[in-house]
């Protein structure tokens, strides 16, 4: 039902792009797209209409537009785990371990900065970053790390759910997701055991 919701929406908008793109060119264009000699429109101002109506049509998502090569690279090895700094295969195998996260966000587009959770209404695109930790219950240690990306914010997001969904940008790195089986195997080749309950995690510590 949202589906059919998102494509008769899509299909009214593209309708209104060719009626907006024959008024800017009638308005602004009009000496160049009509025939001299008949007065009606020539078959380069036909040409010139269409495509100013898919510049109006695809101008909401610009921003996005705009974003994708710079998301996309970021996504490369989004939610992939690697080796935390002074650590490898060897140091790392047979472990006990839990996972901690956490998320800050950053701003793609108009400019490329770092933002307060509180900004996540600001304009332009906006990225939520997810840094997942994989630490030594004993220890401590910093184990393996990786980061995942989530768009949470475009000029002309979709309103759904409390949330704003852009429209070209996806979800990338989530454990689940593309490299969500390299995670496993490689938490699975070595054999690190995940500690459940957060009271054994104090009690191996010493802390209860």
């Amino acid at each position: 039902m949202i589906g059919l919701g998102i494509l008769f929406f899509l299909a009214i908008w593209a309708v209104l792009s060719l009626l907006i793109a024959r008024l800017l060119s009638k308005s602004l264009l009009r000496r160049f797209i009509t025939d001299a000699t008949t007065g009606n429109i020539s078959s380069k101002g036909v040409f010139v209409t269409l495509l100013l109506g898919v510049l109006v049509f695809f101008a909401p998502i610009a921003d996005e537009i705009i974003s994708y090569p710079s998301y996309y690279k970021m996504c490369e090895d989004g939610g992939k785990y690697k080796f935390a700094s002074g650590m490898d295969e060897k140091k790392v195998f047979g472990r006990e371990f839990y996972a901690t996260s956490k998320y800050e966000l950053t701003g793609l587009f108009p400019s490329f900065n770092t933002l307060s959770p509180i900004d996540d209404k600001g304009s332009g695109v906006i990225i939520q970053v997810d840094k997942t930790s994989i630490i030594d219950t004993n220890t401590g240690e910093i184990l393996l790390k990786s980061v995942g990306f989530k768009p949470i914010h475009s000029f002309f997001a979709i309103p759904w759910d409390g949330q704003r969904i852009p429209w070209l940008l996806q979800e990338c790195g989530k454990h689940v997701g593309k490299n969500g089986g390299y995670n496993q195997q490689l938490i699975g080749k070595l054999q690190l055991k995940r500690t459940i309950s957060l009271d054994e995690i104090r009690q191996k510590r010493g802390e209860i």
